[in-house]
């Protein structure tokens, strides 16, 4: 549950929880239901008995204790068969929206495209649609479990080339001297 003092835009809001929501403050297990539009500047208003600064906040549902009157958000219940994209998942779609035409994106571009999306879109995948039915190169339709460790080998997905004989020290272009791609023979 989100207490006032949590930012929402920091952290993710907790799942709607239903009909049956308990709140923290009473334990009543029913409680009103409102969708509150996303403020994208601080407000101040009266909120559980005090006067707060809140925000931004997303586009959220404010959950109200029917008893007590305790506030808490809530993030929106998508309907069903539709969820958040993931960055992959706007990626991919940004390139198979290409597909009828002469235009390939490098998977960076679409990456980058894809963040950038994100900074100011909510963005919904419709797992009915056939652009989502398993296949190879599709990204998963489940987010990976946590964050993926970075390749030490690797430089923006480039690998590194290593020395192959450390017994030998690299010239001035970064060949071994008396190759043929540089140095003297």
């Amino acid at each position: 549950m989100t207490r006032p003092d949590d930012t929402p835009t920091t952290q993710q809001l907790p799942p709607y929880s239903g009909d049956d929501a308990t709140c923290a403050m009473c334990s009543n297990t029913a409680a009103f239901t409102e969708y509150r539009q996303a403020v994208h500047r601080i407000v101040v208003e009266e909120y559980n008995g005090q006067t707060e600064q809140r925000g931004p906040l997303p586009a959220r549902l404010e959950r109200r204790c029917e008893r007590c009157d305790y506030r808490w958000d809530e993030a929106l219940n998508p309907a069903p068969g539709v969820r958040v994209a993931t960055i992959e998942e706007i990626a991919y779609a940004l390139d198979q929206a290409t597909a009828p035409y002469a235009v390939d994106l490098y998977p960076e571009v679409a990456a980058y495209m894809a963040k950038r999306l994100t900074e100011s879109l909510y963005l919904l995948v419709r797992t009915d649609h056939p652009m989502w039915v398993p296949r190879a190169g599709r990204p998963p339709l489940v987010p990976p479990a946590g964050p993926v460790e970075p390749d030490t080998t690797a430089t923006a997905q480039v690998p590194i080339p290593l020395q192959q004989r450390p017994d030998v020290p690299a010239g001035p272009t970064g060949s071994a001297p008396g190759s043929a791609s540089g140095g003297e023979s």
